[in-house]
Parts: C-alpha cells; sequence; structure tokens
C-alpha cells in the first residue's frame, strides 16, 4: 500500500486535495458549451423582465417563466449551471429539464446573494437536444446568467488495481478467497459471531412511485454472502426473486434510499456473478447503471443527499451508493471508470474531515447507522486502488472505545446524546469487529465480546470478524474517564460495576472544532444532528437516568438541555430543525480524573447569540463519587439579565422552595442548590417537538419530561452551586454543608469536599481528614474512600465574572 504525505500535511492520495483546497476538484475539467447572460436571457424564453442589480443586467422571472436552450449535443455529462438567488424559499427551486424530461432533483437557487448553482445530467446520443429551465413553486428568482457545461473527469490514476478490475468476485473478497473463507465456518470462535442465514423467503416489494424504496434490499448481502458459503440451489432461488423486481426498478433518489438499495444490488451483482442466468445478470447491470448514472450526475452538481456537507451522514451513504455501483460493474460498462474517479475524490473528502481525535459529533444512534458506511468506503477505497487511507489511522482508531463511553452502567441502554432515541442500546457488533480487525486492536475486540449477544447472520460480522485478534479486558484497558478535544465531550464513571455513577458533558462548536473551522472556511453545511446543548450534562447513578436529555428532537431547543438560558432564551440554533454550523466556539476547558473522582470545565459563552449579552460562563462538573455530583456555574453579562438553570428528568418530583427530590425505580436524586442565595425553584412536565411532518419519535414511555428550573432575578453576574445527591429511592437524604470564605465556595458531605476557587490566586481547602491544602487549582475534590485518601486538582486559571 503507498500513501502521500508532504511534512505534517496528509494528502489524498487518488486526487491530491487536502485540507487546503477542500473544494478545489482538480480531476473535474468543463467545457463551457452556451453562455447567456443578462438581457440575453429574453431571447431564450418568456415571462422574464429585465432589471438592473448592482450595475448589471439581470432578469426576474415571473408566473410564466420558461427557459430553454436548444442545441446539438454529443454523448455525454453535462451541467446547466444558473448565477441566481431566490427572495424565499417558496421560490428556491427551478426545474430542469431535458428533452421533456424532468430531472430527479431541482436546481437550488440561494436565497440572498446571487450564487451560481447547477444541476446535471447524461446525453446517451447524438444529436439535437432541449435543456430547459421551469418553476417548480413560486417566481420571483433573479438569474444574472446560465452556462451550459460538458463535463469530464482528468483521472490521475487507474481507480481499479489491474488484478481486480479483470474478475468477478472482487468487493471484500475473490474467488481464490472463498475456500479459506468457507473453511473459517468450522472456527468456534466464527459461530460465536456468525451463521450463515437461511433462505430467503420474503416477497420483495414492488416499487412506490408515491414513496420511499430501496431499503428491503439493504439485506439481501447477507443471503448473497450465505450462499457463497454454503451454495444450495434453494438459497440461489430466493435471492433471484428479489434481483429480479429489482430490475423493474427505474430508480432510488440520490440519497439514503440508493445506497440502501444499491448496497443489496450491487453485492449481489459481483458475489453472484457467476451463479446469475445471463439474462438477469445483464439486465441488474442495467438497472446499476442507471441508478449510479442518477447519483453521478447529481453529484457533480453538489445535489445528492448531503449537498457539500463532507461529515454528514446523507453524503456518505450517496457517495457509497455511487461507488457500489461503479465498483461492481467496473469493466463491464465504460462509464465506471469515470463513476469510480468521481468517486474516490470525493471520499478522500470525507475522509480528510474526520474528526482527528477518534471521535462522532451526531450522537450514539448515528454512530451505529453512520460508521457502516465509512467503514465500507475506507475498505473498497483501500482494496480497489491500493493506497492507504491515513485519516483512518487517527479518525477512526479509537471509535468503539467513544461509542462505549456512551454506554450506561449495566451495558444495556446508552446516553442519548444529539439525535438518538430513548431506546439507545448497544452499538452493532460489526462496527466494534471492523475496528478490531483494520486495526489489529484487542481493546475494541474485547468490547465486542463484552456487548455482543447470539450468532447473526450479517454478512459483515463474518467479513469485519478476524478470529485471530485476542480480545482485550476493556474493563481494564479503557479508562473510567476520557476528553476528547475536538467534539469536546467528556466522560466518566465511579468504576465499571453495575451500580456505578455515570456522567457526560458537551461544550463545543457543533460539528466539533475541525469540522467547524471548514464550514466557516468554506461556506459548508451539514451539522444538522447536532443541537444547540453547549455546556450540558447527564447523570446515571443506581441504574436509572437521573439528569436526562430527551434524545432525537426535531425543534432542538437549548431549554431541552441542562444547561443555561438567558433572559429565557437560547444558544445559536434554538428552535431549528437542523442546526447549521454556527458562530459559536463552546470548549471545555479542563479535565481531571483518578479513580472513581472527575472534575470537567467548559466554556459554553460563545455558543450565545451576542444580542444576549452573556460575556461570561465557566461550568465546572465535579464527579465527586457514587453519591455526589457537585455543579458550579459562573455567569455574567452586559446588564442585569434573568438566568435559569435547567435540570431534565424522567422520574417523581417532591419539591420545597429550596430543594427537590427526584425518584426514578429505584434511584433518587436529591437538588439541593446552596448558591445563589436569591432563586426561585420551579418543577413542571412537557413534551418536546418528537413529531417530523414524515415520522415520529415519540417514546412510548415517558415522552414527557420533568424539568427542575433555579431561576434568579435580574442580576449582571451570579453564581450557581449545586450539589446533586445520588442515593437508593426512600433512603434518608444526607444534606450538604456549604463551606468557604473569600477565596472559594464549596460543599461538604460526609467524607467527601468539593470545592471551587473564585478570583483570588489561591484558596486553603479544609480537607475531610482535618488537614488543609493550599492550592491555585480551579477544583479540589477531596475524599477518603476504603480507609485511603484521595485529592483530585482541576489545574487551570479561574477568570473572574465581571465580562
Amino acid at each position: 500500500m503507498r500513501e502521500l504525505i508532504l511534512g505534517a500535511l496528509v494528502v489524498g492520495a487518488f486526487s491530491g486535495v487536502d485540507i487546503e483546497h477542500l473544494l478545489d476538484t482538480p480531476i473535474l475539467g468543463a467545457e463551457t458549451i452556451v453562455e447567456v447572460t443578462g438581457e440575453e436571457l429574453l431571447g431564450y424564453g418568456e415571462g422574464m423582465t429585465v432589471e438592473q442589480r448592482d450595475g448589471e443586467a439581470v432578469v426576474v422571472t415571473g408566473p410564466e417563466f420558461s427557459f430553454e436552450l436548444a442545441l446539438d449535443l454529443d454523448p455525454g455529462t453535462y451541467s446547466l449551471a444558473i448565477e441566481s438567488s431566490a427572495p424565499d424559499r417558496g421560490s428556491d427551486s427551478l426545474w430542469l429539464v431535458v428533452d421533456g424530461e424532468q430531472q430527479p432533483q431541482p436546481i437550488l437557487p440561494p436565497v440572498g446573494p446571487i450564487a451560481e448553482r447547477s444541476g446535471g445530467f447524461s446525453i446517451d446520443e447524438a444529436g439535437a437536444h432541449s435543456v430547459s429551465l421551469a418553476l417548480r413553486e413560486s417566481s420571483g428568482q433573479v438569474i444574472r446568467a446560465v452556462r451550459l457545461r460538458r463535463n469530464a473527469l482528468n483521472i490521475p490514476q487507474e481507480p481499479m488495481l489491474a488484478e481486480l478490475a479483470g474478475q468477478h468476485p472482487r468487493l471484500y473478497f475473490t474467488a481464490d478467497d472463498i475456500p479459506a473463507m468457507r473453511a473459517r465456518l468450522q472456527n468456534p470462535r466464527v459461530q460465536d459471531y456468525y451463521h450463515p442465514a437461511g433462505v430467503l423467503t420474503r416477497t420483495p416489494p414492488a416499487f412506490n412511485p408515491d414513496g420511499r424504496n430501496g431499503g428491503a434490499f439493504r439485506t439481501l448481502p447477507n443471503y448473497a454472502l450465505s450462499y457463497v458459503l454454503e451454495p444450495t440451489p434453494e438459497k440461489l432461488a430466493g435471492i433471484i426473486t428479489w434481483l429480479e423486481m429489482a430490475t423493474t426498478y427505474p430508480h432510488c433518489g440520490v440519497d439514503l434510499d440508493a445506497e440502501y438499495f444499491m448496497e443489496g444490488i450491487a453485492y449481489c451483482y459481483d458475489w453472484l456473478y457467476h451463479d446469475l442466468p445471463p439474462d438477469l445478470r445483464d439486465r441488474l447491470r442495467d438497472t446499476i447503471v442507471r441508478q449510479t448514472t442518477e447519483v453521478y450526475n447529481a453529484s457533480l452538481s453538489g445535489h445528492t443527499g448531503g449537498g457539500l456537507s463532507f461529515q454528514q451522514n446523507h453524503y456518505w451513504y450517496a457517495h457509497l451508493a455511487m461507488i457500489l455501483g461503479a465498483a461492481a460493474v467496473y469493466g463491464d460498462v465504460p462509464e465506471a471508470r469515470e463513476w469510480l474517479a468521481w468517486g474516490w475524490d470525493r471520499a478522500e473528502r470525507i475522509f480528510i474531515t474526520f474528526s482527528p481525535d477518534g471521535a462522532f459529533h451526531e450522537g450514539p444512534a448515528y454512530w451505529d447507522f453512520s460508521m457502516p458506511t465509512l467503514y465500507m468506503l475506507v475498505d473498497l477505497y483501500e482494496r480497489c486502488t491500493g493506497l492507504h487511507v491515513p485519516w483512518a489511522d487517527t479518525g477512526l482508531s479509537g471509535q468503539a472505545v467513544f461509542r462505549f463511553h456512551h454506554m450506561y452502567p449495566g451495558m444495556e441502554h446508552g446516553a442519548t446524546l444529539e439525535d438518538t432515541t430513548v431506546s439507545s442500546r448497544r452499538p452493532p457488533t460489526r462496527l466494534l469487529l471492523w475496528e478490531a480487525k483494520r486495526f489489529q486492536d484487542p481493546v475494541p475486540q474485547g468490547i465486542a465480546d463484552l456487548l455482543k449477544h447470539d450468532s447473526t447472520p450479517l454478512a459483515f460480522d463474518f467479513l469485519w470478524l478476524d478470529e485471530g485478534v485476542l480480545p482485550g479486558d476493556p474493563l481494564v484497558d479503557v479508562p473510567l474517564a476520557q476528553y476528547y478535544p475536538d467534539v469536546e465531550t467528556a466522560f466518566a464513571r465511579t468504576s465499571w460495576a453495575d451500580d456505578a455513577t455515570w456522567a457526560a458533558l458537551v461544550s463545543r462548536p457543533l460539528g466539533g472544532h475541525l469540522w467547524a473551522e471548514m464550514c466557516a472556511r468554506y461556506g459548508l453545511s451539514g451539522t444538522g444532528h447536532n443541537h444547540p446543548e453547549q455546556g450540558h450534562f447527564m447523570i446515571f447513578g443506581r441504574g436509572e437516568v437521573l439528569a436526562h436529555d430527551p434524545g432525537y428532537t426535531y425543534e432542538k431547543k437549548t431549554r431541552n438541555h441542562n444547561t443555561i438560558l438567558v433572559d429565557g432564551q437560547g444558544q445559536y440554533g434554538d428552535g431549528e430543525m437542523w442546526p447549521g454550523p454556527k458562530p459559536g466556539r463552546a470548549t471545555i476547558t479542563g479535565f481531571a480524573t483518578e479513580g472513581p473522582i472527575t472534575i470537567i470545565a467548559a466554556d459554553p459563552s460563545s455558543a450565545y447569540p451576542e444580542e444576549l449579552g452573556l460575556t461570561h460562563f465557566e461550568r465546572i462538573v465535579a464527579l465527586a463519587g457514587e453519591d455526589l455530583v457537585v455543579v458550579r456555574d459562573r455567569v455574567a453579562a452586559d446588564r442585569p439579565r434573568t438566568f435559569s438553570w435547567l435540570l431534565h428528568h424522567i422520574g417523581a418530583v417532591e419539591a420545597t422552595d429550596h430543594d427537590c427530590l427526584i425518584t426514578r425505580g429505584g434511584a433518587q436524586l436529591s437538588i439541593q442548590p446552596l448558591q445563589p442565595a436569591q432563586v426561585t425553584l420551579t418543577t413542571e412536565r412537557y413534551l418536546p417537538q418528537y413529531v417530523h411532518p414524515t415520522r415520529d419519535h415519540t417514546p412510548d414511555e415517558d415522552a414527557e419530561i420533568g424539568l427542575v428550573t433555579l431561576e434568579t432575578g435580574p442580576v449582571a453576574q451570579t453564581s450557581f452551586l449545586v450539589p446533586l445527591v445520588i442515593g437508593a429511592a426512600g433512603d434518608a437524604v444526607p444534606r450538604v454543608e456549604s463551606i468557604g470564605d473569600d477565596s472559594f465556595d464549596g460543599v461538604r458531605m460526609g467524607e467527601i469536599v468539593v470545592a471551587f476557587r473564585g478570583d483570588a490566586d489561591e484558596m486553603t481547602v479544609p480537607l475531610p481528614w482535618g488537614e488543609t491544602l493550599r492550592t491555585d487549582a480551579r477544583a479540589v475534590v477531596a475524599t477518603v474512600r476504603d480507609g485511603e485518601r484521595l485529592v483530585v486538582e482541576l489545574p487551570g486559571a479561574t477568570p473572574g465574572a465581571e465580562g
């Protein structure tokens, strides 16, 4: 394998792309066939009026708008580009029509400044052709220019190795590999994870012109691999029935459904190539060509799922669909060479924008959903090109541990961070196996051994298993607490026992630092499954969620999270369905851990819009053992404002004017606010917006969530000091004592002292065993456990809260 590394700058070995030239596409050349500008546009249609904008002539579309280019074209791929803008979201789309046939994807002019947008299409036969535009919604678009371009790829090297190009199967294995694969079935270690699927007896669905299509075909590789490993006529017949139906599908779009469909039929075409009836094989090839052509044309114009959002799962799915189709029929049709080359160019842009800390920004549910596409993209790229993906070594190594940290004690359920439903459970085993195999890493293999259930018939539980990787012990090898600096997420737990206390805190730019900077630099978007939640924490203890996150909502509100509101208002992106990149750069500013004690500090202040006047927000969360978490916040603003401190739960609540007790199952959480002195405590229940126009994520249980709010009157600055005492339901609640002086605020509960430095350079903290500690740490936890003294200090400066 080869890789191209120039100093510290890693470059795409196929296309030459690097992080400094992310949107440059030297592989793509384009010849302008026709260019029409200004008043000339009137000669090509109707329903247009000429206006002057910024000293230039433009046309404005009316209700009778039409535009048509009639000309001779040679076979090839083309793009119709328009420099345009739309007045609002009700008029920001135009249909592209070629030879009277409306193309699947509209052209989407931006709302606001004029910019170029395009749509792609193919011409199969030379001769006279018509390329036109038509209204999709309301009129009022401003058009400055229309250009018709013929696309051509400058392919820098062959996109598939010669030794693979001439044979089937070739995706994941060749015919020479099959005897060894069949022998693996006798290995008890393999049998623990995989058994071949039986006969496919379900009836395939017919194409639904009014709905989504393709998803049912995604399981076909399970049956195709089963046939390869244990061939029987009955197994093949069941698969053929489904492939026959697949050939009747005209298309499955250019987004998720395209990949679901292609994942099924492309692997079947390649793996079963010599077993399929020739006529069916030809028709299946034509179906793959038809679908891949559609995705390719859309991708050339940036119109696939995900647009140009290289770190958004829709983009990964759409381009995996194109790559699977191209790799399956490579050498069988000449166009596949261009499709695959363009696919690798797009894949390198995905790879280059991986989070560099082995983490993921869209939450554990979308980790489960999205990682299969990334792992297939890496596998197919490296297998077909012989090139190495160096970004996988940093961006994908460690992902299993990251996902493992989301598991609550007991290892059955997981945190509902970002767009994750409350039913979140263990991650798919195959994804843990992929990392163990690729990096020959015992840790993800040990996690897979710990979390897997029974043997499955899933193809990739076999293909991504390396039974030669010996498992480690994740309960020894994985730290109790870990901080991820790119996605600014920290996890902590007191032990790996089922009755441990677990906590997490998030404070980051939407998408993580690297992706946020790429979006700002290049005007990209695509952080849609992130929430406006910076400073948000969760707590799980005594077997129950105690500080809750409602998870997947369609109106993503700061109010749904355990953070702070300013004058009742939230952070950038508050109320949006799919928040895009924002200017905020929230961070985690400190992390200290030893044994069962972890202290996490965050600065979420820049996540709030400037008009809210927030000048300072420092949050420190101290996990001080199984029974105590303390949250200390210091906030300040440009003028007196109301600050609301939020904690969500799904339990029963008993509240007084000064504190409250939440009971959930066998656990309880006592909220005992000590600061500020003047604060109003209220409780309520409400239903977050779980309902989307096309789907409903309302949980079957605990849909309404409880909210405890601590609210100040209008103040310019204040501090919240809130001990959270965890215990078994019904137990007497220990009272927390407030301690402190001019140098620090703190609490004591039994043999635990937690102290937070104020504006002084140092603080002197009374320790549980009678001594004092003089320190410049920002926070200290001191405790006695099993007769042993333990002190954990969070170093670093603590700025004052004056703003």
